[in-house]
């Protein structure tokens, strides 16, 4: 909110003053990296819908909603998602904007709404990492085993899984 005659000085202890103005601003806000669009898989409890403007809110978790829109013909899934909303919960399958750091800002495309009654796994705090997982499950993998693998497996992964491209 700079205007083109203000600026912002930034001057840390000890250390030399950085102004930035209102180009700076604009210089940098287009080096930031910009939200992307990626397939989305979510699971929530609708506390709030707007039936006028097809949108609701998808609660992931106790402090995190999405916007969702809905179609007309998902309007009933999502009144009862909201009516019965101790008990049922959606799944929305589709596309979503996702901030640079990977945080669903959005779902833009719903391809599928599921309404799901009952009781749901929830996320378990306790369970080991996948890491910790993939790990204990490499200690059982015998070392002549791994010997068969070939040397230049990290640097190769796609051309190994995908086929080697031709240069």
């Amino acid at each position: 909110s700079l205007s083109e005659d203000e600026q912002l000085e930034f001057a840390p202890a000890g250390k030399t003053a950085t102004r930035v103005t209102a180009r700076d601003r604009v210089r940098l806000a287009g080096l930031a990296e910009p939200p992307y669009e990626d397939a989305v898989d979510v699971f929530g409890q609708v506390l709030e819908a707007d039936v006028r403007q097809k949108r609701f809110q998808l609660w992931l978790n106790d402090r995190t909603g999405v916007q969702v829109s809905f179609t007309d013909e998902q309007e009933i899934q999502v009144t009862t998602a909201l009516k019965d909303h101790e008990a049922a919960r959606l799944r929305v399958i589709g596309r979503g904007e996702f901030s640079p750091q990977g945080t669903l800002l959005r779902v833009t495309t719903v391809d599928n709404l599921l309404l799901v009654r009952g009781d749901e796994p929830e996320f378990d705090a306790q369970a080991p990492a996948i890491e910790d997982v993939l790990s204990d499950l490499a200690k059982g993998v015998p070392d002549e085993e791994w010997d068969k693998l070939p040397p230049d497996l990290t640097d190769k992964l796609d051309d190994y899984l995908y086929g080697g491209s031709e240069e």
